[in-house]
């Protein structure tokens, strides 16, 4: 680890600023997220305040997959228009072992307002459980796109309703 300096990759600049943004969004400490990725809290802190002159594809595939990134060449894809939405895949993503997906409003107004809808526990309960990370990334920007809500209260409101149906994923605790 060095001095932050201009002679950093570009892409450590760049991938400090992600992981910040998502770490705060997801309302995680840093020391938290270094336990769930397998790193030190000192990489995470050395990355977000410039001091990390190297970081190996393996260690940075592990930090930004544990923020539902992923790690690639080309840069965001974007959706098409006969794509679903996030809130649309989050919904089919939660009915794969109860056969009937929780309605993507529904979804939506459990995440809005904390509700959770009694027809749908089992639902709501696997999509937080399982559903993988990048999926509920892409409902907390749907939600702040189109309800005005910041991605952190969405995340809030993930990690409360998660506490609320005793889910198990370490990423709620």
């Amino acid at each position: 680890m060095g001095q932050a300096d201009n002679s950093r990759p570009p892409i450590l600049h760049e991938l400090a600023a992600s992981v910040k943004k998502k770490r705060s969004e997801m309302g995680l400490s840093q020391e938290r997220l270094a336990e769930l990725a397998g790193l030190s809290r000192d990489t995470i802190n050395a990355l977000e305040s410039g001091r990390l002159d190297n970081l190996s594809l393996t260690r940075a595939e592990r930090l930004v997959n544990t923020l539902g990134y992923g790690l690639g060449v080309t840069g965001t894809r974007t959706k098409d228009d006969g794509d679903a939405s996030a809130l649309e895949t989050a919904s089919m993503s939660s009915s794969i072992s109860y056969g009937e997906p929780i309605p993507p409003e529904v979804l939506r107004h459990s995440l809005l307002t904390g509700a959770i809808p009694p027809k749908h526990i089992a639902q709501l309960r696997a999509l937080l459980d399982e559903s993988p990370l990048t999926v509920l990334s892409g409902v907390a920007e749907q939600i702040e796109q189109e309800n005005m809500v910041r991605r952190k209260s969405t995340w809030a409101r993930m990690r409360q309703l998660a506490v609320a149906l005793a889910c198990s994923r370490p990423i709620w605790r």
